[in-house]
């Protein structure tokens, strides 16, 4: 065989050996509510870190404002074409599971890989799905409500930081001067979730909630009355009318009362008012320490492929590592908070400098998370139907009726009782 046909030859071996091609990476997309540019710039650091440890993922951010948010969740999950990863708060969440939008396989994965252990258990109560077997998704943040205390104020008066119902009633009626436009408190107590939300701290405090285990309806009760009744009393204390959060946060802020019931979202307004050195968290407290708040989870889309669910698995697992969580908190300092108990010591989280006047509060603030409850979730069991008897107002109105318009207590249980069984029927 001549030297010419040999290489022919070999030319056409090489050129038949299949070569190949890089695989194209798997593309996800990851839709939030940061819509502000530098919290998207945040986000997108976070990516772009993600990114060069992960090649093989690319994701892509979507941000939506808060107004379009529900619709979005809505249009997108009807049609099957929801982002890999969502970021919701927890009725959102629940909302989404209910609608099978969210795979609950996915996320019980994430929790898995963080370890239980690692969350604040109140985080993980109330994103449980209904039966309590998995989680609505994978909290990755939130905010807590509680009883802030102007301690320079109460010190004037010699008190300390309130610990049971009692104290708060006693520093109530020590401050309250309507006349001077001094109150012992400031509550909401308008038609709204904010008065509910503070309230049910109050009830869930007493042994009281709407459900019983059984899903039985549990508003006309003795602890829900005696709940009722102390809320009314405390009112007493607090500015006249229909008060919403404006009127709670300001009067705090002004110092025209030594104790609100507000989220952590006060923090800041606090430390540009000059006395974030003085300020403390306490629990309203009967037979139980209760805190109200609201957690923010990542939901993963269900329906996806394996490649897409795995790479969002693993995406949602790098934003729940204690550095890349410190970073999307440093987003808003003040107001959101660990949900990992290892973030909340740590010198990354507590010595930013926007953060560090509030350093003396992280222990408390820890244990607000730890002890966070909500009506609806009861011996594990997180009730859905929770979120439509919030939106109709139900518990709201028997607050303002009692306290604003004077309506009699037992009738306004009675009426409320009623109101919420006919809602689940």
């Amino acid at each position: 065989m001549n030297k010419k046909l040999v290489t022919m030859l070999a030319i056409a071996c090489v050129m038949s050996v299949p070569v190949t091609a890089k695989a194209d990476p798997v593309k996800i997309q990851f839709m939030h509510q940061q819509v502000e540019q530098e919290r998207q710039e945040v986000v997108q650091t976070i990516i772009d870190e993600f990114q060069a440890e992960y090649p093989d993922i690319e994701v892509e951010q979507i941000p939506v404002n808060e107004d379009d948010y529900d619709s979005k969740i809505v249009a997108l999950g009807g049609s099957g074409t929801l982002p890999a990863i969502v970021e919701y708060s927890q009725d959102q969440a629940k909302t989404s599971v209910a609608n099978q939008f969210t795979s609950l396989s996915a996320v019980q994965e994430v929790v898995d890989a963080v370890g239980v252990d690692n969350y604040y258990e109140g985080s993980l109560e109330v994103v449980k799905t209904e039966d309590g077997a998995g989680f609505v998704g994978v909290p990755l943040c939130g905010w807590v409500q509680g009883i802030w205390v102007n301690t320079a104020m109460l010190e004037e008066k010699g008190f300390e930081v309130p610990t049971t119902w009692d104290d708060v009633v006693a520093i109530a009626e020590a401050f309250y001067d309507p006349d001077n436009k001094m109150y012992g408190i400031s509550l909401p107590t308008s038609e709204s979730a904010f008065t509910e939300q503070v309230f049910s701290q109050f009830a869930i405090s007493n042994g009281a909630n709407i459900f019983d285990a059984d899903k039985n309806v549990t508003i006309n009760t003795p602890e829900m009355k005696e709940a009722v009744e102390f809320y009314r009393t405390l009112a007493g204390y607090s500015m006249p009318g229909s008060t919403e959060v404006a009127d709670v946060k300001d009067a705090f802020v002004s110092q025209r009362a030594p104790m609100c019931m507000y989220s952590t979202y006060i923090l800041n307004a606090v430390r540009e008012a000059g006395f974030a050195e003085k300020l403390a968290l306490a629990l309203p407290t009967k037979k139980e320490p209760a805190a109200y708040g609201c957690i923010t989870v990542l939901g993963i889309a269900e329906g996806m492929s394996e490649e897409e669910t795995s790479a969002a698995v693993t995406f949602v697992k790098y934003l729940m590592d204690p550095a890349h969580n410190i970073e999307w908190l440093n987003m808003a300092p003040g107001g959101v908070q660990p949900v990992l108990k290892a973030v909340s010591d740590d010198p990354a989280f507590t010595e930013l400098e926007a953060r560090t006047a509030f350093k003396e509060l992280n222990d408390d603030i820890a244990v607000a998370v730890e002890n966070l409850q909500l009506f609806g979730v009861v011996d594990g069991k997180n009730f859905m139907e929770m979120g439509d008897i919030t939106n109709t107002g139900i518990i709201s109105k028997m607050m303002n009726n009692v306290i604003v318009q004077q309506a009699d207590v037992d009738a306004e249980l009675a009426t409320a009782q009623s109101a919420v069984e006919g809602l689940l029927q």
